[in-house]
């Protein structure tokens, strides 16, 4: 089982990816230079959904996406956008690839900026967020966008690997608000098209983790071990019997099929992920705080083990703690409480109360 701690969104230092000074190159004879509109997420605070199966759906049919305010992409982004145009048969060609970075233009303004790619070894596409790259410049016709942030590697079939650990937004076709929506483009006189495309939505569940000083505890200190969950949805593979590697999942964000969204695998829970004990915070009162992603999990048959690592008073301690029949689902926050005590010498963590995947999971009080 491999142990992957990605925690976060990708966080770069922009350079000559976030201002130029340049005059834009005119568009080539044809063409009209894309520009793009700062996208929105629907982040992983959404508490109110429907809770049955989300990747069966007719090619005409959408879920009803959960009540949330979408907010920009913050500053050091990066992101892939794939853009496919449409054949006279009403198909789409295969989609081609250009990377982003956001950062911050001359006006004070967060903006996307195009960013160069490299191939590695394995074949692999990287995004370089300090190296800007050519405009996006296309030719009249109708055009299809998805867009995919942060922006790991990938390959040349626009697939990528996804582990827990990892928080990924990317555009969705089981909303109707984050679906690619076709889009007119038309070479004209300025030379430019701006286009705002729908937002994007988190692909992964959270957990958020609050531990609080109770009766008789002077200091709560996290150990470098962290907190650690097991009993996650494992990163399943594509390979046949015959074939050798370690090929974990592989999410092809810029399929037409929806199908191809990360769904949950029933009796597929083996895998782990740990957020280390650095990555925790303690704020002024003196309570612990920390999130971290994780794959759509159905918990029904096998709980989700969380261990915390934590010294109370400067002891060292260890509290586990299993959550059962539980279905983590992506854009969802499962925020996690704790209030730990000292009684007479003894360390008492309170009671859980396991309610509805719709609210926090919260201790009794």
């Amino acid at each position: 089982m491999k142990r992957t701690i990605i925690i976060g969104m990708i966080s770069v230092q922009l350079a000559a990816c976030s201002t130029t000074d340049e005059e834009p190159v005119p568009a080539p004879d044809g063409k009209v230079r894309v520009e793009f509109q700062l996208p929105g997420t629907y982040g992983v605070n959404v508490s109110h959904a429907q809770s049955k199966a989300v990747d069966n759906l007719g090619p005409d049919d959408w879920h009803d996406l959960p009540e949330a305010n979408a907010t920009l992409l913050p500053v050091g982004s990066t992101l892939w956008l794939s853009y496919a145009k449409q054949n006279d048969d009403d198909t789409y060609s295969k989609p081609d690839l250009q990377g982003y970075v956001v950062g911050t233009n001359a006006g004070g303004y967060n903006t996307l900026y195009p960013c160069t790619t490299t191939e590695g070894a394995d074949g692999k596409l990287t995004l370089n967020p300090e190296a800007i790259g050519a405009p996006l410049y296309l030719e009249t016709g109708m055009y299809k966008f998805k867009m995919i942030s942060p922006a790991y590697p990938i390959d040349k079939e626009l697939k990528m690997q996804v582990d827990n650990g990892m928080y990924l937004y990317s555009t969705d076709r089981r909303y109707e608000e984050t679906s690619a929506l076709p889009y007119e483009i038309v070479v004209n006189t300025t030379g430019v098209q701006y286009i705002k495309l729908n937002p994007i939505i988190s692909q992964v569940a959270r957990f958020t983790f609050t531990i609080e000083k109770g009766e008789g505890v002077n200091r709560l200190e996290p150990l470098a071990a962290g907190i650690e969950i097991s009993g996650l949805q494992n990163p399943y593979n594509h390979l046949n019997e015959s074939e050798e590697g370690d090929n974990l999942l592989t999410y092809n964000w810029s399929s037409e099929n929806i199908a191809d969204t990360l769904v949950m695998h029933m009796g597929d829970k083996r895998s782990w992920v740990t957020l280390p004990g650095e990555d925790l915070q303690v704020d002024e009162e003196g309570t612990i705080t920390g999130d971290i992603a994780v794959l759509p999990t159905l918990t029904m048959s096998t709980p989700i083990s969380i261990l915390i690592n934590m010294a109370i008073n400067g002891v060292p301690t260890q509290y586990m703690t299993l959550l059962n029949e539980q279905m983590l689902l992506h854009a969802r926050s499962y925020n996690l409480k704790w209030e730990v005590s000292v009684k007479e010498g003894q360390i008492s963590v309170v009671t859980w109360q396991n309610q509805s995947w719709v609210t926090d999971l919260v201790n009794e009080k």
